[in-house]
């Protein structure tokens, strides 16, 4: 008995010294970030040389930008859209900030964010005589015509010499799964309201069905026609002549400047030093982002201002309980965390006004009506909700907007797409595949009703319709309420559909054409408040950089095991599609969320 319990004791010893052992080393990880960040803000006092009297901005959009601010824990994060908007609007003022240089050409960019940043630079050239923008490419070689739409928005656009420009159309790409499915034993179980209800449709589908391909056919188109008509303007052409042009590409270096979709020849160096020279003697280029850091937004105005607006930033696909950010996965709304933010703003009586700013394809019905719950309630306490929505606002996007006292969008902006749908994946096969057997025992009748091995019985089938008919239901008699429409005219335009925002003005979905600045112009005025004064834009949801970092390490398990466990029956392309489904993807719950494909 006495060498068993030394044994026991000599052990639980090791461990207890292991945990004080690994306590120590994350204690002085922890401190040298703190003395490397302290050192960091230092030298950065130090070294600080202002901002010059005649300075340059440069923006980097290629691969385009997140909507929502992301703080950084060990590196400075890609500036946000929102960010982006505020820094020029104060570059506006400045009269230091002679001009912009633009570098752009790969990846793509929401083409609502492409408009956005055409209001703001031409807000910006207007502030002050002068002033220019140009733009710089590698290449074009990224998909789609996103990035040569902010490229056109400059004064001159240059091109990399034995370089493409691939600028050719708008593409949209849908990866049907249901073929890889039957190859593994796999059964979709799903059903939607209504026939343009087409997320499932990758699920249950190996081609379009007609209302899918009407209805995708028709943003493509008028997403297109929408972009080529502000590039044609731009670059001084007719739009039918520009669609030539495209339709006649891809083009070499010295091909687009002699069809004039380019103007000079040149690397990012010497699109750099032409800048400086257009800006005047003793100018200097500088990154937008250490401009922003060092000037801050026109609206940071904590103390003595004139009067308070919430700016709740709601960003990715909505789930139920907490919002998440991770590297795998990117960011999730939560219905629990959005929900809080605009109760913390309606609580805070310095806070006038509420501006929620929405991208987001829509997702989990509960957590959407939460969120909507909670704008209500803010509107019953006085405070006014204007939505701004940035490149995508459909199904639960649009849910959650929809009692706003006035919504405003871009016309490349996708919304609408107002129905639902639900369902699961039977995978008994699935499993047997590679030697499971998957048993069940359960009490109760309809036990079985989200087994991913049972299918439903008549009797279930048509309890999981009601329940669909229940939230299309709601969801369009809420929009009949809350657009102030009549619910039949509501059910023509629904049925699942998604619409371009320049559709969306026409069906009376949103109120204006205009992008976030508009929309924070339109919150202020809501509030009472004077433009003109000192406005403090106050951001919600508080994110701080732990808890992007322990978000993410959370999202990177989950996901790692996810992937080992299904790693022997599926590739990883269709791996991510099942993993949606069995963590909680449709079979989750009532989902209202848009198609899964990519326009480019």
């Amino acid at each position: 008995m006495f060498t068993l319990y030394a044994l026991f004791r000599g052990l639980f010893g090791w461990i207890a010294r292991m945990f004080r052992n690994a306590f120590a080393v994350l204690g002085t990880l922890i401190a040298l970030v703190i003395v490397v960040v302290v050192l960091g803000a230092v030298w950065g006092v130090l070294t600080d040389r202002g901002i010059p009297q005649k300075t340059v901005l440069a923006i980097d959009a290629r691969g385009g930008f997140s909507d929502a601010p992301v703080p950084g824990l060990f590196v400075q994060p890609q500036m946000s859209f929102i960010d982006l908007i505020f820094a020029l609007q104060k570059a506006t003022g400045d009269t230091r900030v002679k001009g912009i240089l633009l570098r752009v050409g790969d990846g793509g960019i929401a083409g609502a964010h492409a408009q956005e940043l055409k209001e703001a630079l031409d807000a910006f050239r207007a502030g002050e005589a002068g002033r220019f923008v140009i733009a710089q490419a590698s290449s074009f070689q990224g998909p789609g015509i996103g990035q040569y739409y902010v490229a056109s928005l400059a004064d001159e656009i240059w091109l990399q010499r034995t370089s493409e420009m691939n600028a050719v159309g708008l593409l949209s790409t849908t990866v049907f799964l249901r073929g890889v499915f039957d190859k593994v034993g796999a059964k979709p179980v799903f059903g939607q309201r209504y026939e343009y209800k087409n997320a499932a449709n990758v699920y249950t589908e190996t081609d379009y069905t007609p209302a899918h391909r009407e209805a995708t056919t028709h943003l493509v188109q008028s997403l297109y026609g929408t972009l080529t008509a502000d590039i044609a303007e731009r670059r001084k052409m007719q739009p039918e002549a520009l669609r030539g042009l495209i339709d006649a590409g891809p083009y070499l270096t010295q091909g687009a400047v002699d069809a004039k979709l380019a103007d000079r020849v040149g690397f990012y160096d010497d699109a750099r030093e032409a800048a400086k020279a257009r800006a005047g003697s003793g100018s200097d280029v500088m990154p937008i982002e250490e401009y922003y850091e060092h000037e801050g937004s026109p609206y940071d105005n904590p103390y003595g201002n004139d009067g308070t607006v919430a700016l709740v930033a709601a960003e990715g696909p909505i789930v139920d309980g907490a919002s998440t950010e991770s590297l795998l996965d990117g960011r999730v709304m939560g219905g629990d965390t959005i929900a809080q933010a605009i109760t913390d703003a309606a609580d805070d009586p310095a806070v006038k006004a509420i501006l929620f700013r929405v991208n987001s394809p829509g997702g989990s019905a509960l957590a959407s009506d939460v969120i909507l719950d909670a704008l209500q309630k803010a509107q019953g306490r006085g405070k006014k909700i204007i939505v701004s929505m940035g490149p995508v606002a459909a199904s639960g996007g649009y849910w959650v907007s929809m009692y706003a006292d006035r919504i405003f969008a871009s016309p490349a902006t996708i919304t609408g797409s107002i129905g639902v749908l639900s369902g699961k994946l039977m995978v008994r096969d699935t499993y047997r595949l590679v030697g499971l057997n998957p048993a069940e025992i359960g009490v109760g009748a309809n036990a079985n009703f989200n087994s991913a091995f049972d299918e439903w019985t008549p009797q279930q089938r048509a309890k999981f319709e009601a329940g669909l008919d229940q939230i299309y239901d709601r969801f369009t008699a809420a929009v009949a309420e809350g657009r102030k429409m009549p619910l039949d005219q509501v059910r023509e335009i629904a049925r699942g559909r998604v619409w371009p925002g320049s559709d969306a003005l026409g069906l009376k979905l949103i109120d204006k054409f205009g992008g976030l600045a508009d929309a924070l112009d339109a919150t202020i005025e809501a509030a009472g408040l004077d433009k003109s004064k000192r406005i403090n834009v106050a951001l919600y949801p508080q994110v701080s950089p732990w808890d992007v970092f322990w978000s993410s390490m959370s999202g990177a398990a989950t996901t790692a095991q996810q992937l080992r466990a299904l790693g022997n029956v599926v590739d990883s392309e269709t791996g991510r599609a099942l993993l949606e489904l069995f963590g909680g993807g449709a079979s989750a719950g009532r989902q209202i969320r848009m198609p899964r494909e990519e326009v480019r």
